[in-house]
């Protein structure tokens, strides 16, 4: 498990550092689970402009706390945490309010900003490192989310969408026990 968290936050050698940083998404098993739960939630929704809006924000608030001396590195259980609850909020496939949407929404974009920090020091490099995954984020998730609103609305889809929902909470909660053992 250290491995994975290990190979997740490092850097692929020749590629820049902006793509380090658009690709860091996609290199973290946890950070893949919460955004494709969150892509799906939100595609379930078809009215998601203003919670991507939010988690966009606070996404950057959580890649500006990355570089706050005496800020702790955040636990591997929180998005393994929130990737369970986008699961079984797909599965579930009720309507939130729209301040818990957006408070989901927020949750999500702070951690998976805030479990992107950089192991570089040279501030133009963290910088543009960062600007990578908040932009990796971005359009992960409202590809995501766009993909999913698109579905017709046959129910084997629906099926399926709430399948993929359950997979995501299952392996979460396999990702998380496994990150407690170590």
């Amino acid at each position: 498990m250290n491995f994975l968290i290990t190979l997740a936050h490092g850097s692929i050698e020749g590629v820049g550092d902006l793509w380090n940083g658009l690709l860091h998404p996609l290199r973290s098993p946890a950070q893949i689970l919460v955004l494709v739960g969150l892509g799906l939630f939100a595609g379930q929704r078809k009215r998601f402009k203003q919670p991507v809006l939010v988690f966009l924000f606070a996404a950057a608030l959580g890649l500006a706390c990355t570089r706050i001396p005496g800020v702790p590195e955040p636990r591997a259980s929180l998005p393994c945490l929130l990737s369970a609850l986008t699961g079984v909020l797909v599965v579930l496939r009720r309507p939130l309010p729209s301040v818990a949407e957006n408070l989901l929404f927020a949750a999500c974009g702070f951690v998976l900003g805030w479990d992107s920090a950089p192991d570089e020091t040279a501030v133009w490099v963290v910088l543009k490192i960062l600007v990578g995954v908040w932009a990796g984020l971005a359009v992960l998730l409202l590809n995501l989310a766009n993909y999913a609103a698109m579905v017709p609305a046959k129910q084997w889809l629906k099926i399926a969408f709430r399948v993929l929902g359950s997979w995501i909470t299952a392996i979460s909660a396999l990702y998380l026990a496994l990150s407690l053992k170590h």
